[in-house]
């Protein structure tokens, strides 16, 4: 816990002055399926590590079902991204992906001086910086939303580059268990398809004030909806609860 203070402190400086996120914010949300009670998820600023003796900042998302929804499909997902200083371009992907019988590991390592990400050993060319979606919490926290604006974006996941617009489509005002907030929706989507893989598509509520926290994350998927709301927002060692 020390070197992890010591190693923290070091680099604590490094992070922007414009940031509304700090080492050690931990948000907490309920997940609900088709309006019925179904787990947990997190995300979690871990720490600032190195990469190629670059600072770069480890989050963390975490997913898991409760006890009820353990009995028929059971989830322990748990994705930990390491994004670059400036503008959190992706610079490692670690998945640990227990969901029902499946589950898999996957650590891409993305290298920008040579403009290749490698995956379990499988090395693909890339011909720009990219993020994870995860990132994408983060980032989308960094910069203007104003309302009506459609941003390009390039994710990277699994060895796999996605093109996809986000567009800031208004505003709304969301109740949750943290409180109730004032929020910008946003919509990724690709033109003429869904933006997930299981013929799914997405929306974020972000909080409309300096911290920018995603309070709701909905997710419309092939057999129903997932709506993730923000649960508790709280801070490493000497953080107030928000």
């Amino acid at each position: 816990m020390t070197r992890f203070v010591i190693h923290s402190i070091l680099f604590i400086s490094l992070l922007p002055a414009n940031f509304p996120f700090q080492l050690g914010e931990k948000l907490e949300y309920t997940a609900q399926f088709n309006f019925i009670p179904a787990g947990e998820s997190t995300l979690e600023f871990v720490s600032i590590d190195t990469i190629n003796h670059q600072p770069v900042y480890h989050m963390a998302y975490t997913a898991k079902t409760g006890k009820v929804a353990d009995r028929l499909f059971k989830i322990r997902d748990r994705v930990d991204m390491w994004l670059g200083e400036n503008e959190l371009f992706t610079h490692r992907l670690s998945k640990s992906i227990h969901e029902g019988n499946y589950k898999k590991e996957i650590v891409s390592q993305i290298d920008y001086e040579n403009y290749i990400a490698v995956t379990n050993g499988d090395t693909i060319s890339i011909s720009k910086k990219v993020r994870d979606p995860y990132s994408l919490f983060y980032f989308l926290r960094t910069i203007p939303l104003p309302i009506g604006k459609v941003f390009p974006f390039t994710t990277f996941e699994s060895n796999e580059t996605t093109d996809f617009n986000l567009k800031v489509s208004g505003k709304e005002y969301i109740k949750t268990e943290a409180g109730n907030y004032s929020c910008i929706v946003v919509k990724p989507y690709r033109d003429g398809k869904t933006l997930l893989k299981n013929k799914g598509d997405m929306q974020i509520w972000f909080s409309d004030n300096e911290k920018r926290i995603p309070v709701q994350v909905e997710i419309k998927l092939k057999f129903g909806t997932m709506l993730m709301k923000l649960k508790k927002v709280s801070f490493l060692e000497g953080g107030k609860n928000h």
